[in-house]
Order: C-alpha cells, then sequence, then structure tokens
C-alpha cells in the first residue's frame, strides 16, 4: 500500500503503466466539478468514481480486497480513517464476487491510516482495506477513487 499527498503523486510513476495514468489524472480530477457516479477513463481498463459518505465506525465494516484492480482512493471533503491489512492474515467472509471484483475479510484490526483532503492511498490485490471509517462523531467525506486494471 502507498500512502502521500496529491503533491508526491510523480514519485510513484514507473510501476505500470496503467497505474501512471492514474495517477496522473488523480490531481486534474480531484479538481473537477465531476458528479457521485462512475466515469470511464480508458474503458473497462480505467475509472474513476466520486461518491459522498458519511463515515461509520470500524467495528461495523469488513475489510474488502480486489484481485483485478489497484484502487487509488483519495479523499476530497472530510476525514477518515482506512484500515489496512495483509490479505493474507484476515479469514474469508464469504466468496468472491468476480461481477464486483471484491471479496470480504474478518481478523485482526489492522493498521490504522487517518486520511485528510489532499492525501492518496493505494492498495494492490494483497492489500486488504476498510475505507470509510471514523471512530467517534462521523464526518462528511467526499472520495474519488480510481480503479486501475491489475
Amino acid at each position: 500500500m502507498i500512502v502521500d499527498t496529491l503533491a508526491n503523486a510523480s514519485r510513484y510513476r514507473g510501476i505500470a503503466p496503467l497505474l501512471d495514468r492514474g495517477l496522473g489524472e488523480m490531481g486534474r480530477l480531484a479538481e473537477s466539478p465531476l458528479a457521485d457516479g462512475r466515469h470511464e477513463l480508458a474503458g473497462q481498463k480505467l475509472s474513476a468514481s466520486f461518491s459522498s459518505y458519511q463515515t461509520e465506525d470500524p467495528e461495523e465494516k469488513p475489510f474488502e480486497a480486489h484481485r483485478r484492480f489497484i484502487d487509488i482512493q483519495v479523499v476530497l471533503q472530510g476525514r477518515e480513517t482506512l484500515y489496512w491489512a495483509p490479505l493474507s492474515s484476515l479469514e474469508p467472509r464469504g466468496e468472491y464476487s468476480e461481477a464486483n471484483d471484491i471479496a470480504f475479510f474478518t481478523g485482526p484490526a489492522g493498521v490504522a491510516v487517518p486520511l485528510e483532503p489532499g492525501w492518496f492511498t493505494v492498495q494492490f490485490p494483497q492489500d486488504a482495506h476498510k475505507p470509510g471509517c471514523l471512530r467517534g462523531s462521523p464526518s462528511r467525506v467526499r472520495k474519488l477513487v480510481i480503479k486501475v486494471a491489475v
């Protein structure tokens, strides 16, 4: 997993061509007035989704992981905590959904990563993550998620 700010996004170029493109689009999209929903950038291989939601207590949410896509998540407004754990340390909670490229997991609490506006994370297929969390008072969050085909 990568955690950093938008100002440092170019430092992660060179891992994979589509990831480079996703990281390159990230700053432009973060400043765009696009509405919540999915927006294709390069067909099924690269897309962006905007969403607005209230954070939840981490105890209420499972970990998730993806097999076919890397997630780039950017907090645009509000604040949240994303929990990370190595996928190998968790137990499956149900079956993998091929259609939605998602599987859910339970296990130890993981590492808490507090995120503020302008911070981003990159989760690879081996990175289980639990986004949208915050203990105590919920926060209203607006987030950009870029899906990058592996």
